[in-house]
């Protein structure tokens, strides 16, 4: 007889790959979501995370998209970012195009913040245009690497990075003033990570990421409305995918059919699931997932930037990341 998905999964035990470390952004949400998503799955398989680290994430997807089993025994949990890096540079190096990859879904989407310890002379946005401002981040690549140059070079900030810190030294750093500000660190990230933070009042909230503003923090101004041409915008625009993509899952294109269905199924299931959304309040997560059709169509939107557009986005990127 055919095997059925439920015989297929009593059998194959699934892995969710993720290009990020154990203390990573990454790590909060993929944990409890593999804990509570084994039980929407017919067969009802073992989940197990295996972390790649955080420079991992081009080479992740090009895993995926390439060498990895094709049967629905994997799942990764990507950056965003390197969606849209691969659209705006397609070099030998990216080895995959987004709109093949089966998407899963995602957790939730995010907006970046801009935010200055509590001491910091640092209050506003244009405080930032009027003197430097030191910011730290863990590496060229990351968001928070990336965003501060990129701000720089469309809206006139001063912000000067310290790059290669870790998580754990990152959040050192900026409680003992040795950095004032992070520069694009998702508002999702700060309450599972850094919720004390927030709750005691430690930081100022100067701008946030993302096309409209977001009712998580009323008041406070999205970076667009800084920007002085429709030309700029529309770089902001093209860099604001990776925030609305948020934390996407994906698999491996050529996953058959049925097991694809009851992955998608699945996810969308437990992000509806009692005990998840009590797991996820409880590590302060942020739970507003995107379908996979929502996630295709940014995608496809991303794939259709006018070519000028693409070329200025990328020309800003790479000279951050060099």
């Amino acid at each position: 007889m055919a095997e059925t998905v439920a015989d297929f999964y009593r059998s194959h035990p699934l892995t969710i790959y993720v290009g990020s470390t154990p203390k990573g952004g990454y790590s909060v949400y993929a944990t409890p979501l593999a804990k509570h998503m084994a039980r929407h799955i017919p067969g009802n398989p073992e989940i197990s995370v295996e972390f790649r680290g955080e420079k991992a994430g081009f080479v992740l997807t090009n895993d995926l998209f390439n060498t990895m089993p094709k049967d629905g025994t994997v799942v990764g949990a990507i950056r965003a970012a390197n969606c849209v890096e691969s659209i705006l540079n397609p070099s030998p190096d990216v080895r995959f195009d987004c709109r093949k990859l089966n998407w899963v879904g995602c957790v939730s989407r995010q907006n970046g913040t801009i935010v200055t310890w509590h001491s910091s002379t640092a209050k506003t946005f244009e405080d930032c245009r009027r003197r430097e401002v030191v910011v730290g981040a863990e590496s060229p690549e990351s968001n928070v690497g990336t965003l501060p140059n990129i701000l720089n070079g469309l809206l006139g900030t001063k912000f000067r990075t310290i790059h290669n810190y870790s998580r754990d030294g990152l959040r050192k750093a900026m409680e003992s003033g040795e950095v004032e500000c992070i520069c694009g660190l998702g508002y999702n990230t700060l309450l599972a990570a850094h919720s004390d933070w927030l709750e005691a009042k430690k930081l100022n909230i100067l701008a946030h990421t993302g096309l409209e503003p977001d009712p998580l923090m009323p008041g406070v101004p999205c970076t667009i409305t800084f920007a002085k041409s429709e030309a700029d915008k529309n770089v902001i625009r093209m860099m604001d995918y990776r925030q609305v993509m948020g934390r996407p899952y994906v698999a491996p294109p050529g996953v058959p059919a049925d097991r694809l269905k009851a992955l998608q199924e699945a996810f969308s299931k437990t992000m509806a699931d009692p005990a998840f959304v009590a797991d996820a309040k409880k590590n302060h997560m942020l739970i507003d997932p995107l379908t996979p059709a929502q996630m295709a169509k940014v995608v496809d939107d991303a794939y259709k930037i006018p070519q000028d557009v693409a070329q200025r986005t990328w020309g800003l990127l790479s000279n951050v990341m060099e």
